[in-house]
């Protein structure tokens, strides 16, 4: 039957992805370990699918069936830590995954209705597929911790997965109802079309990537466009959107934000600053924010944390791991040190 090397060959699929993950740098790191973590639930749901068509493996059941209450909110946390912070993404993740326990522990309560537990799983990945959705509508600015060349892919790969959800609860609603007119055979090869349709998408997608990350870096070995006198003109218009309409205060700014306010291509943005600067852009609005930074601490006496938010920074470690890094000392001894000589 086909299911039977297709889960195997999807479950292989998912388990590249997932290594793919762990790999994928750029990404912090607890996205990244919701990534791997959502990768590797998968990975062992297809194999326990194929398991039990292939050769009969019962015993297993149970944790295949609670498997999906664990991977729809596991998608909706991998996505929705690029747009939070790290203290927010904890919260975020005790909240759902508990969620998660309890509706784990209610689907083997002995309730007896028909279709209880399906309805239970239902439930939860149409309530995912809803935040995801909405997380979709927000824009590709809305991924604010990721880096801001990758916003658009995830974006797309948001709504991809937002489709896979909604596809996955009209199969496996369908075959819950196959399984309740006792259609087994019927049953076992919708999970086979099923199983067939995923893994297309599946390599789809990781194609897809590969893609995106390919034609990147053809962008970055192309000559860039413009003469030196128009690059300077994009930075030097850059840099009056962050200081006199004080953009660089937004934690969330992003390359695509940037660039929309000056009037240019997100790419024509970054390869100028790059060109003028020798950075990166969000190097560059760190700089911009330091600057600032470094004014306020000189002539006024707020807080060094006021500061910094003032600034445009969103943790104190990552602020002073750059003000050292650009001034040679933490923020309170610069102050002393400048106060002092005045």
């Amino acid at each position: 039957m086909i299911s039977i090397p297709v889960s195997f060959l999807l479950a292989a699929v998912f388990l590249s992805l997932g290594i793919a993950a762990l790999n994928w740098r750029s990404l912090p790191p607890v996205a990244r370990g919701l990534f791997v973590w959502l990768f590797g639930l998968l990975t062992m749901e297809a194999a326990l699918v194929g398991a039990r068509f292939a050769f009969g493996v019962v015993e297993l059941l149970t944790v295949q069936r609670v498997l999906p209450v664990w991977i729809a909110p596991s998608v909706y946390l991998a996505f929705v830590s690029l747009t939070v912070s790290g203290e927010r993404t904890r919260q975020l993740v005790a909240l759902n995954f508990g969620a998660a326990a309890i509706v784990t522990v209610a689907m083997h309560l002995p309730v007896p209705v028909a279709g209880y537990v399906d309805g239970l799983i239902g439930a939860s990945y149409a309530g995912y597929a809803l935040a995801l959705a909405r997380l979709w509508s927000l824009g590709p600015d809305v991924f604010c911790k990721a880096p801001t060349n990758k916003s658009g892919l995830l974006r797309n790969l948001l709504g991809f997965s937002t489709l896979i959800m909604l596809a996955t609860l009209l199969i496996d609603a369908f075959v819950a109802y196959l399984f309740a007119q006792q259609s087994e055979v019927a049953a076992a090869l919708a999970i086979s079309l099923a199983s067939l349709f995923f893994l297309v998408l599946a390599v789809g997608a990781a194609f897809g990537v590969l893609g995106a990350r390919f034609g990147q870096s053809r962008a970055k070995v192309e000559e860039s466009v413009g003469s030196d006198a128009q690059r300077a003109e994009i930075v030097d218009s850059a840099r009056k959107v962050l200081v006199d309409q004080e953009f660089f205060r937004d934690p969330s700014l992003t390359l695509t934000r940037l660039a929309r306010r000056v009037g240019v291509p997100d790419r024509d943005l970054s390869r100028a600053v790059n060109a003028v600067e020798g950075v990166n852009v969000s190097q560059f609005v760190n700089l911009v924010r330091l600057a600032e930074a470094e004014r306020l601490l000189v002539t006024t006496d707020e807080p060094v944390g006021r500061i910094q938010e003032r600034a445009g920074f969103l943790t104190r470690s990552n602020f002073y791991r750059e003000f050292q890094k650009a001034y040679g000392e933490a923020p309170g001894a610069y102050r002393k040190n400048a106060q002092s000589s005045l």
